[in-house]
Formats: C-alpha cells, sequence, structure tokens
C-alpha cells in the first residue's frame, strides 16, 4: 500500500457535504495518453529488472496518476513496493526505513521536493543504493529541475531513463473529459465540453481537480454537471477560494 497520497491535481478542495461520489482509481486504463501513448506502453510493460525511469513534467501533467497506476499494477502482481512521495513531511524517514530485496520496487514521487535538505537527500541516495543492490524496478517523478546538492546523489539520478510527459491536445482534453463523465458517474450538461475547453485549465491534473469539485457539487445539490455549475466553480477557483491554483 502507498506509504503516502498525492493526487497531482493541483487543487486543495473545501470540505463538502458526504455525497455519493467514490475516490477516482487512478490506473492505466483510465489515463488518457494523447501523444504519450509511447510513454504509458513503456512504463507498464517496458520496465525489466534493475530499469530506472525518471518520470518529468510540469504540475497537472498526470505523473501522478501514473506513478499511482503503476503501484497498483505493481502490487496487483504480488510485488512488494516502497511508495514514497516527496511532499510527506516523514519522506525522509520512509527513505531511511527502506528494506530492499528481491522482487521489489520503488516509486519516489516529486524528488525535487528534498532538494536543499542535506539528510533528505543523503537518505535518498542510499535508499537508491539498495534498491541499484537489488536490482529494483524504480520510478522517480519530478520536474526535471531538482537543484540537488549532493554529487554523488546527481550523479545517481543522472543514470535514469528520462521520460517526459506531453501536454494533451483538445482532442486529449476531450477525451479525458468524456472519461471524467464516465469516472465520476454524472450527467453532463449540454455544452459542457466545449465549455471547459475554451474556459477551463489546460492541464490534466488540473481540469480533473476542477471536475472533481464540479461533481461532489452535482452530487451533493442533486444537479447535473452543466455549463452554469461549471463556471460557478471556475469563478470560486479564481476568487481564490480554492487554494492551490
Amino acid at each position: 500500500m502507498p506509504a503516502g497520497f498525492s493526487a497531482e491535481t493541483d487543487v486543495s478542495l473545501p470540505q463538502l457535504p458526504l455525497s455519493l461520489v467514490p475516490p477516482r482509481r487512478m490506473r492505466f486504463e483510465n489515463f488518457v495518453a494523447g501523444a504519450n501513448g509511447a510513454l504509458v506502453a513503456m512504463l507498464r510493460h517496458g520496465m525489466n529488472e534493475g530499469d530506472w525511469i525518471y518520470l518529468s513534467g510540469p504540475s497537472g501533467s498526470g505523473k501522478s496518476h501514473l506513478a499511482h497506476a503503476l503501484n497498483a499494477e505493481w502490487a496487483g502482481r504480488g510485488r512488494r513496493v516502497a511508495f514514497i512521495p516527496c511532499t510527506d513531511p516523514n519522506a525522509r524517514a520512509l527513505l531511511a526505513g527502506v528494506r530492499a530485496g528481491a522482487d521489489s520496487g520503488a516509486i519516489v514521487e516529486d524528488v525535487e521536493c528534498l532538494a536543499g535538505q542535506a539528510d533528505a537527500e543523503r537518505a535518498l541516495f542510499n535508499a537508491l543504493n539498495q534498491w541499484r543492490a537489488a536490482r529494483s524496478q524504480v520510478l522517480l517523478t519530478g520536474s526535471g529541475a531538482d537543484g540537488f546538492a549532493l554529487p554523488d546523489l546527481v550523479s545517481r539520478i543522472s543514470q535514469t531513463a528520462r521520460l517526459t510527459l506531453q501536454p494533451l491536445d483538445d482532442a486529449g482534453l476531450e477525451e479525458l473529459i468524456g472519461r471524467l463523465v464516465d469516472d465520476y458517474r454524472v450527467v453532463p450538461g449540454r455544452g459542457l465540453a466545449e465549455y471547459l475547453l475554451r474556459h477551463g485549465p489546460r492541464a490534466a491534473g488540473r481540469l480533473t481537480g476542477l471536475f472533481e469539485r464540479m461533481s461532489r457539487r452535482a452530487h451533493a445539490e442533486r444537479r447535473v454537471v452543466s455549463v452554469p455549475l461549471a463556471r460557478e466553480c471556475l469563478e470560486e477557483l479564481r476568487a481564490g477560494r480554492l487554494p492551490g491554483q
């Protein structure tokens, strides 16, 4: 099970009334790849024993979705997975507690969050050494601009294969909206996709966060996910009532 959760939505949702909206499961099956089809296939089917991948991309591009999807895939095969979100205040302790062994895998999210913290950088370096000795498959995610101070850590991370997520185009964003409608089990209002494509966030993660907000309100208030509801949520976002955007 994950040591922590770091959904890459870039939207911190205020508390809402309880509804019947289930959490969205981040899996390969519901990831809209767009131009990233080969990258997704590499993560899902192309990693061999001892392979290390650094998945980079801007905030909201889908790194966390893929990290959680890979975690679920490995866990489903009975593998022991170290899942460490570096946004977690306990990330250094989690890294220090790593005990790599045969048939283990590791996923470390947002590695740049450790940059400039000497103890945390050393803990990551030591964990990487353990995974290297055990020939573990390792996925790191981050923006690509790490800024680590520890030269040995810089050298170790430079040995990863780099994959970069490309943003979705309009066709990909429209497919994502359809996928979110299905995942959140809502009724879309007329013109919703066109409105969101014109006025909504362009990053997949931010759009997903906005849609989660809309779906929760729709279920709680017994409304369809309509253009007026989308407009209300966007106005709240722009007014700063949805922190993190």
